[in-house]
């Protein structure tokens, strides 16, 4: 069986391969599914879906639905919890993280790539821009085109906190997994971004088998 952040992964690149096409031709289209409720999310239950609308991705991590009708628009992200794009790309909405969650939560914009099974969950949004980004543009790559940063913000259902995960917030979520918070904090480089990212999707990978853990519909309304 493929690891849970094999499979994370690997969704991961579905969702910048497919959006990226997008940021090319701002009017592709695509079926949206629409979901109310974890539990709808958990087992791939849409309440609704819209065939053909036109879907602008600011960036790859920022997403909306754009009809022609303001308020419909509006609708659309503040009526649901999450949409799909066809069956596998799930991204979930910015106004119900900001009313329903703390913390992070209230600098997210549009529909934003969630990554989730029965018990945790985590976004992946737009990193803040550093000064030489907002002086010169975001960097390109050979072709040219923008390269958007990210960063994870992992869901705290128990506490309804969103938060990014820094250094020190990793450090927190290791607590219940004391062999891998010893591994990660004696780690020499362990504030860099990639030994963050290797040890959060390690601490997503045994979270995942923990039978300790409550699931994700035991904790929401």
């Amino acid at each position: 069986m493929k690891s849970y952040t094999k499979y994370l992964l690997t969704l991961l690149a579905v969702v910048m391969c497919s959006l990226h096409s997008f940021a090319v031709e701002p009017a592709q289209h695509d079926t949206v599914y629409f979901y109310n409720s974890w539990e709808q999310m958990l087992y791939m239950q849409p309440v609704g879906m819209m065939i053909d609308p036109y879907i602008e991705a600011v960036t790859p991590f920022e997403v909306y639905i754009e009809t022609g009708d303001v308020e419909l628009n509006d609708a659309i992200l503040n009526d649901h919890v999450a949409i799909s794009l066809g069956d596998s790309i799930m991204l979930i909405s910015s106004a119900y993280l900001d009313h329903h969650f703390k913390g992070n939560a209230n600098h997210l914009s549009g529909f934003i790539p969630v990554f989730f099974n029965d018990k945790l969950a985590y976004i992946t949004c737009n990193a803040n821009m550093s000064v030489k980004d907002i002086l010169f543009g975001f960097s390109v790559d050979d072709e040219g085109e923008p390269i958007f940063k990210s960063e994870n913000c992992f869901i705290d259902f128990k506490n309804s906190r969103v938060e990014r995960v820094t250094s020190s917030y990793l450090s927190q979520l290791l607590e219940d997994y004391h062999d891998l918070q010893m591994r990660y904090e004696g780690m020499k480089d362990y504030k860099k971004q990639y030994i963050i990212d290797d040890y959060f999707f390690k601490f997503i990978d045994r979270a995942s088998q923990d039978i300790m853990r409550p699931r994700i519909l035991d904790l929401v309304d």
